[in-house]
């Protein structure tokens, strides 16, 4: 079973677009989304909820307002600022900023601070036309992502596994934050989606190397080529020089657009030659597989 992340430096390159493809294409395989802050692999694969599961992995530090004596150190030992006064002189915890590091708790000599467990998001599992979905959703203020993170792809691993399944396709976050550092590591391989803008190839670079300190073997879309030809001819030469593989070229295509805007992928536009690249680009990718693993 081979665990293959799709990322890109920034958000907007199209990532999601090509998972999307690649969520028809791949027949035998687990379909995981990881970006927990805004996942959206859902809509796109026409997904059905199946069950759902509350995640916990954060703790809170709350005050017994009968017990504190208001002697103030929990207030000046808190590092991260959450913990304040009301009106009434009463002490506080703010659930948003708290860390659940326990020092109020540690410090406090009345005993009046308690840790309990609070729920972080909801994990869900969804039927899709193309297979299982994993995905989930942080509660509104949490950002704990990547322990969610990991225990999606954990979820879809076990699932893939147990169905003697060959493949997990990860569409992970954007960016190099700790949702995407927790989608790569350990994965077989990164299939890199970039675009050719100046702030994309910045942080095309960025993701490379992500993945390259991880020793995750990367391979590269460039997405909305037609764009500026000249960034994507600077792309390919800078992916040879690193020895990152193209596995695809995507020109700008306004039905594109339209085909995700109405929950549908690039291959159900029906054209041919704009299939024809998508298909390419996993005939790319499992040659890379089998070169690399």
């Amino acid at each position: 079973m081979k665990q293959i992340v799709i990322i890109s430096g920034k958000g907007g390159t199209g990532k999601t677009t090509v998972a999307a493809a690649l969520a028809r294409i791949v027949q035998q395989k687990i379909l995981v989304d990881v970006d927990v802050d805004a996942a959206n692999l859902e809509i796109v694969t026409d997904a059905k909820l199946v069950s759902s599961e509350p995640f916990s992995d954060a703790q809170i530090s709350s005050i017994d307002t009968e017990k504190c004596i208001r002697c103030d150190l929990c207030r000046q030992n808190c590092r991260f600022g959450a913990i304040d006064v009301d009106a009434g002189g009463n002490y506080f915890v703010d659930e948003h900023s708290c860390e659940g590091c326990k020092v109020c708790q540690l410090v406090c000599p009345a005993d009046a601070v308690s840790v309990s467990e609070t729920q972080s998001g909801t994990i869900k599992k969804s039927q899709t036309p193309y297979g299982t979905l994993w995905h989930g959703e942080l509660s509104t203020g949490r950002d704990n992502s990547g322990k969610m993170v990991t225990f999606l792809r954990e979820k879809g691993a076990k699932e893939a596994q147990d169905a003697n399944l060959p493949y997990v396709l990860i569409d992970g976050a954007p960016g190099v934050g700790c949702q995407v550092i927790a989608s790569v590591t350990g994965v077989d391989m990164a299939l890199i989606v970039s675009e050719p803008t100046l702030s994309a190839i910045h942080d095309l670079k960025r993701i490379a190397e992500l993945a390259q300190h991880f020793r995750v073997p990367a391979i590269l879309v460039v997405n909305k080529t037609t764009i500026n030809k000249s960034l994507t001819n600077e792309i390919k030469r800078w992916a040879n020089s690193q020895n990152i593989p193209i596995a695809g070229e995507i020109p700008v295509d306004v039905r594109i657009v339209k085909s995700m805007a109405q929950r549908k992928s690039p291959l159900e536009i029906g054209d041919e030659k704009l299939s024809k690249i998508y298909y390419g680009i996993w005939s790319k990718v499992s040659e890379f597989i089998e070169q690399k693993l």
